[in-house]
């Protein structure tokens, strides 16, 4: 896969994108729930989400990363953080990810291209993975639907 590369620049470089986030979250009035998180645990979830994206290009796993964020949703819910607030974060997770790709993938070459876009694409469905797994386990946790996993 010619977007492996990309991936594991994203994965390694994770403290840049993680500053940017940390950044905003200050200075963000939607996000003011997450300013009681500590700087640890944002960049502990960045670096989780960097991970888990690389390792979703890999080993494509539904199961495992709508686990994964069925439990951070059901997290979040038990700290008092709206969902709506968790759902935003996510997505500027995903902005910072895709800013720096476009930042650090200055794409000459239409292989690059071709790359860029299929790592574009990778993202945009581990994401909205991410996104339900959140959502469905915050409404677990809120007791406004159970919580059903896939064998």
């Amino acid at each position: 896969m010619l977007a492996a590369p990309l991936f594991a620049r994203i994965e390694k470089n994770w403290e840049q994108i993680v500053g940017q986030i940390i950044e905003r979250r200050n200075r963000d009035p939607h996000l003011s729930h997450y300013r009681n998180l500590s700087t640890n645990e944002i960049c502990s979830r960045v670096r989780d989400l960097t991970s888990n994206l690389a390792r979703w290009f890999d080993e494509p796993d539904e199961r495992r990363v709508l686990a994964r964020y069925e439990d951070l949703g059901q997290e979040r819910f038990k700290e008092g953080i709206p969902l709506a607030e968790v759902l935003e974060k996510v997505l500027m997770i995903k902005r910072h990810i895709r800013q720096y790709t476009a930042e650090h993938n200055l794409a000459l070459t239409p292989m690059e291209i071709y790359a860029e876009v299929e790592a574009l694409r990778t993202m945009a469905n581990f994401f909205d993975l991410v996104v339900v797994g959140v959502a469905r386990g915050y409404t677990a946790a809120a007791g406004q639907a159970p919580l059903r996993r896939s064998a």
